[in-house]
């Protein structure tokens, strides 16, 4: 969950972290926010109500850039819907970044009961959204990163997962932040998440980048198992992706992804779970193939932090590997 960076550029890899989505709208207002001009924000909220997937995009990243500005965010919002959605999406930016991203037992007892009065102030505007707004996913979304900092337990996450997907079962972001909660290091196993990872695929329409949450899953599962060893991250990661039971089903999932021709906000993030797959698997003309378009934009954290520490230059590595640079 933690936001470390937002479409940061890097300077020893040139490489724009935080960057794997496509709204150019959004883009432009993004700096604005970040020095605490919110209106503009505000009215691309607003202006993607009846599009899920750009709502969704839009509130996630400009919560992260408004984490630094909710005292002004809460005056503005108001009673405005829109405003509140905002409001409660930046709070819990804004909470999780005062925990920090280390384990609970490593965080200190004056952050974490800093990071509950935070988060807790973050459940009230997106309540308040639910009811006004009775077929928004997207609160529905941000309550769940709401319920997993909360300790809210697994029965209350279902129920969330279960209103969010009454109101759009494919929504990428609502999969993605499911994926998170039934992790094995918070609500669920590594098979649970393979599980949910798998029917989330099965399910999907051509050309979904909701298919892109079964790589995610593999990278979440493989990633732990690093951060369990001292063995080498890259020993790790090819000897992972390059078993076939984990790659065939991979390769299925992108060609249902590719076969399709359904614009996506996203459809960037996909391309970097697959590819970074395919890359580490060995199957470097897929990987080439997705990668190719994705340029220097990348997530700034999974696929390629699972690899290194420094995810621009492990990605920049990639792409020379691959002829890309």
């Amino acid at each position: 969950m933690i936001r470390a960076v937002l479409d940061v550029l890097d300077k020893t890899s040139r490489m724009r972290l935080g960057r794997s989505w496509d709204d150019p709208a959004l883009e432009h207002v993004l700096p604005q926010v970040k020095a605490g001009r919110l209106e503009p924000g505000l009215e691309l909220i607003s202006q993607a109500r009846g599009d899920n997937e750009l709502r969704a995009l839009r509130v996630e990243q400009l919560a992260i850039a408004g984490a630094a500005h909710t005292e002004p965010l809460g005056r503005l919002a108001g009673d405005n819907v829109d405003g509140l959605l905002w409001l409660g999406a930046a709070r819990i930016e804004q909470a999780w970044a005062i925990r920090g991203a280390s384990y609970a037992r490593y965080v200190d007892a004056e952050r974490l009961v800093r990071f509950g009065e935070v988060l807790s102030s973050a459940a009230g505007p997106l309540r308040q959204v639910t009811e006004a707004l009775p077929d928004d996913p997207v609160p529905w979304d941000r309550l769940q990163w709401h319920g997993i900092g909360m300790q809210s337990g697994r029965k209350e996450l279902d129920r969330i997962w279960t209103e969010l997907t009454a109101r759009d079962p494919h929504l990428y972001l609502g999969h993605y932040s499911r994926a998170q909660a039934l992790c094995a290091k918070w609500y669920g196993s590594d098979e649970e998440l393979l599980t949910f990872a798998r029917s989330a695929t099965a399910s999907a329409r051509p050309g979904d980048p909701v298919t892109a949450i079964l790589p995610l899953a593999h990278f979440e599962i493989v990633w732990s198992e690093i951060n369990e060893t001292e063995q080498p991250a890259q020993n790790l990661l090819e000897a992972y992706f390059g078993d076939s039971e984990v790659a065939d089903p991979l390769i299925e999932a992108a060609d249902k992804w590719r076969d399709g021709n359904r614009p996506h906000p996203r459809a960037l993030d996909a391309a970097h779970l697959f590819g970074a797959a395919f890359y580490f698997g060995g199957h470097l003309t897929r990987a080439q193939r997705l990668l190719t378009g994705a340029g220097r934009r990348m997530p700034e954290i999974l696929p390629w932090s699972a690899a290194s520490p420094l995810p621009g230059r492990r990605y920049a590595r990639a792409r020379r590997d691959l002829g890309l640079s």
